[in-house]
């Protein structure tokens, strides 16, 4: 798919996720215990043949940076092409207009100048496994202006809450884009990720400001809804929306059935990250471990029962941890009782001895707390 370059936005709502987002973007938030979400959408690009893949950051860009470096684990640092990132030009005055259609204008020269005839722009909290090349070869064969990846989900009252939805007319063209409110179950979903021309999305970044200069990409979409021809290009996989804690803490959970994590990793479309070369986990000998996943590096003398465990934590023999997510180098001590929490990195359980949340309200706690 050397015709398409890829566009990564990540000006994207994190109100429901803010314990995990005061020091990094939503794209950076760990997954899985060894993954961050950029890693699917960038993978994704990879896997479907694309070189050339921007990141446009809205916010807080040290977090990510340090884990694209330079695009090596997703073969992205050639000498052609690549991996490039974006922030936008504050404005102390006008810090008001750093918007997503702002971070375009101000580094249109990239598009422009890039050798590929289409586009394909997405975000990061819409988790997947997918070849885009079937989506490029829908719109070019369709004539369409614009094509909008989605989604029919019979859940839409209780998941996807917040996301995008579209109208779809009966001769198949978008009439309007909308938000899913909950109020029914049968919703079709945007996925947020759109494939036109690359001049078709040079002009649209231009002529925004006409329009408002406060509007989205999707905003300025919707409102050219009747003046283009866009169409939607149904996905029919797994498909799940990180935007807030509850749903980041249901759909991690939701991977230690083998059945979802064959659809979220497909051995034939690999799913990428950042290597650290960590020693292997080690188990001491009165440890009990019940279907967890558990990254390397991390030292369980305890109890881990249905629970993701990330690189570096340590369980101390005589602690419990069970329904539980626990980031990066977090330490749990002799005698606590840790259930249905999400942890961030370098916190330390130690004084408090029994800490329980639910499944439908999971207790979050921030990056180096201690208790």
């Amino acid at each position: 798919m050397k015709n398409a370059m890829g566009i990564i936005t990540l000006h994207e709502k994190n109100g429901g996720l803010n314990e995990l987002t005061h020091h990094r973007p939503v794209a950076a938030i760990p997954f899985l215990g060894r993954f961050r979400l950029i890693d699917f959408p960038l993978s994704n690009m990879t896997n479907s043949g694309i070189t050339n893949v921007g990141v446009f950051i809205q916010e807080k860009p040290r977090p990510l940076t340090e884990h694209l470096g330079k695009g090596k684990w997703w073969e992205l640092d050639g000498k052609k092409d690549g991996l490039f990132i974006f922030y936008p030009y504050y404005n102390s005055v006008n810090s008001m207009y750093t918007t997503e259609m702002k971070n375009f204008k101000e580094n249109l020269d990239y598009v422009k100048t890039s050798s590929q005839e289409y586009v394909i722009i997405t975000s990061s909290y819409m988790l997947c496994n997918i070849n885009y090349k079937e989506a490029l070869n829908y719109h070019i064969s369709s004539d369409s202006d614009i094509t909008i990846m989605y989604k029919n989900v019979d859940n839409a009252k209780t998941e996807f809450l917040g996301c995008d939805t579209i109208e779809i007319n009966s001769k198949g063209r978008i009439q309007a884009i909308d938000t899913n409110r909950g109020e029914e179950n049968n919703r079709t979903i945007s996925m947020e990720t759109y494939i036109m021309r690359k001049q078709l999305f040079i002009d649209i970044v231009e002529q925004s400001e006409k329009i408002s200069v406060m509007y989205s990409l999707k905003e300025t979409i919707n409102f050219n809804c009747k003046y283009l021809k866009i169409r939607g290009y149904e996905y029919k996989g797994y498909l799940v929306c990180i935007n807030d804690t509850v749903s980041y803490y249901k759909h991690s959970m939701e991977q230690l059935d083998i059945k979802n994590r064959k659809e979220l990793f497909n051995p034939e479309s690999p799913i990428y990250t950042l290597v650290r070369d960590n020693a292997p986990a080690f188990y001491g000998r009165e440890a009990i471990i019940k279907n967890s996943l558990v990254a390397n590096g991390s030292v369980i003398e305890g109890t881990v029962e249905n629970s993701i465990i990330s690189r570096g934590v340590k369980i101390e023999k005589g602690a419990v941890v069970k329904n539980s997510i626990l980031m990066s180098r977090c330490t749990v001590e002799k005698g606590v009782y840790l259930d249905c929490i999400v942890s961030d990195k370098n916190t330390r359980f130690t004084r408090v001895k029994e800490i329980c949340g639910s499944k439908e309200h999971p207790i979050v706690f921030e990056k180096n707390s201690v208790l």
